[in-house]
């Protein structure tokens, strides 16, 4: 029995710091990390924040163009979303330079980076894996 109400226990634990971790939260656009203000301002700065959340240390911003970003703590992007396009001035040059010259007509809507390097998604749906030396390492149509 003492078995039994343990693993209920810890089952009811788990549950509850899983819930406590997706806990997302809408805030003043004004408590977002000085660094992600910035960068919003620079590269958008037509745009105002629509909406503000925090998910236990990092940040989700929505733009009132439709752009979707995600920062870490310290409001360095983490992944960005633009239906009309990312800034090109923030996605690394190498990343840039590959896609006007294999896809001259495609734009970057989605940049992630990840561990090992960055993920993009151009405009034909087309998502592109670069390593962080700049070389492909995986492309997916």
């Amino acid at each position: 029995m003492k078995k039994i109400i343990l693993a209920l226990l810890t089952i009811v634990m788990m549950g509850s710091s899983l819930w406590a971790s997706t806990d997302k939260r809408t805030i003043d656009p004004e408590r977002l990390p000085k660094a992600a203000t910035e960068l919003i301002q620079k590269h958008w700065p037509s745009c105002v924040i629509d909406h503000a959340f925090i998910d236990g240390r990092e940040y989700e911003v929505l733009l009132s163009d439709g752009t979707l970003i995600e920062f870490d703590s310290k409001g360095v992007w983490k992944e960005m979303k633009c239906i009309d396009g990312l800034p090109v001035t923030l996605v690394p040059g190498y990343i840039t330079r590959y896609v006007v010259n294999r896809y001259p007509k495609q734009l970057i809507i989605e940049c992630e980076k990840m561990i090992r390097g960055y993920e993009v998604k151009l405009t034909n749906g087309l998502e592109i894996q670069f390593d962080l030396q700049g070389r492909v390492t995986h492309v997916d149509d």
